[in-house]
């Protein structure tokens, strides 16, 4: 391969999904350094990566087929030396097939892998991080599938700054309880036990989308320094936030690994799903929480659902308070610790 050349990582998929792609990106870098890494990613993703060291340019896809042929007449203007596809659905692997490039790569379960140079096996619920799945892809090229050293995500100065009244509060710890999913949801029962018995001088933020503010508002009174973010950060903001967290608790979600791609400890609690699927927590000092009964139901889908199946959830009311606390508890007080009320909260 070229190492002047020009290669396209594809991932168009969720906000999680982009992260757990940069891993590719960073070996590509590495292996080729004086090569561009151009990627593609949803529009919604794409002002997290603006700026990123790694990737030379971003192209944001809409997801319509409008927007597909679009962005299909621009990537075709160049000559690439690698197409890498990491998605197994057809758009993608159309996309990437119809330009022009020496190797063509992705997973043997696209439905178009038949007409790509090199295909990686995609297996799933053995076990296989979901950053080991990608890097199988550098593999079958004959790249080394080491995983960069952490971190993997650079927030910008701006976003730094924007969020320097919140992180200011040090020490202070993430807490994202919501899902698009509900079956990933914990009640939020255990996490106002945990909220009551987390040290008063860590500060607490409540992350998640606007439509989920009045549903953590009832969180803040179970801490005396907790604080309702939901919906008011931009995505390079909240990862500038988690970027100096002590700790992020949440559950099987994005925010997993937006602290795993910036090297900050999670702790994250599975229900419906489980951690065999490979989307756990890969920081130092990372942990899962999940109920320590057998239940055969469980795992009851790879994304979660809508509600319980068998209508008692007991993948969430099994769960133990204490397992949010272990490593929280075992952890000495971080330097510069306060008591509640000592700073102004944030406006």
């Amino acid at each position: 391969m070229d190492p002047m050349a020009r290669h396209l990582v594809v991932q168009p998929a969720f906000l999680g999904d982009a992260l757990l792609a940069l891993p590719l990106i960073g070996r590509l870098k590495a292996h080729f350094p004086t090569a561009e890494v151009h990627a593609v990613v949803r529009t919604e993703v794409a002002p997290l990566l603006e700026g990123h060291p790694w990737i030379a340019q971003l192209w944001a896809w809409d997801k319509t087929w409008r927007g597909w042929w679009k962005l299909l007449s621009q990537l075709r203007a160049y000559r690439w030396e690698g197409v890498w596809v990491v998605q197994r659905f057809f758009r993608s692997g159309l996309l990437g097939r119809l330009l022009p490039a020496s190797l063509y790569v992705t997973y043997d379960k696209n439905p178009l892998s038949w007409l790509y140079s090199r295909r990686a096996v995609h297996r799933i619920g053995d076990g296989t991080h979901e950053v080991d799945r990608v890097l199988a892809l550098a593999a079958v090229a004959g790249l080394a599938p080491d995983r960069p050293p952490l971190p993997w995500l650079f927030p910008s100065e701006a976003a730094r700054q924007a969020v320097a009244p919140w992180n200011a509060r040090q020490p202070y710890l993430i807490l994202s309880p919501t899902s698009r999913w509900p079956t990933k949801e914990a009640p939020f029962s255990l996490w106002q036990a945990f909220l009551q018995k987390i040290p008063p001088f860590y500060t607490i933020y409540l992350t998640g989308l606007a439509a989920d503010r009045p549903r953590l508002e009832a969180l803040t009174k179970a801490h005396p320094n907790a604080h309702n973010l939901a919906g008011t950060l931009s995505l390079p903001e909240l990862a500038a936030l988690v970027q100096d967290a002590a700790r992020v608790y949440t559950v099987d979600s994005a925010l997993t690994h937006l602290a795993s791609a910036l090297g900050r400890p999670a702790t994250t609690v599975f229900c419906s799903t489980e951690p065999a699927f490979g989307f756990g927590p890969l920081a130092p000092g990372s942990t899962i929480a999940q109920t320590h009964e057998s239940l055969p139901c469980r795992p009851c889908g790879l994304h979660g659902r809508k509600s319980c199946p068998l209508r008692h959830f007991a993948c969430g009311h099994t769960l133990q308070v204490q397992d949010l606390l272990v490593p929280l508890l075992n952890a000495a007080p971080p330097p510069g610790a306060h008591t509640a009320g000592d700073l102004p909260p944030p406006t």
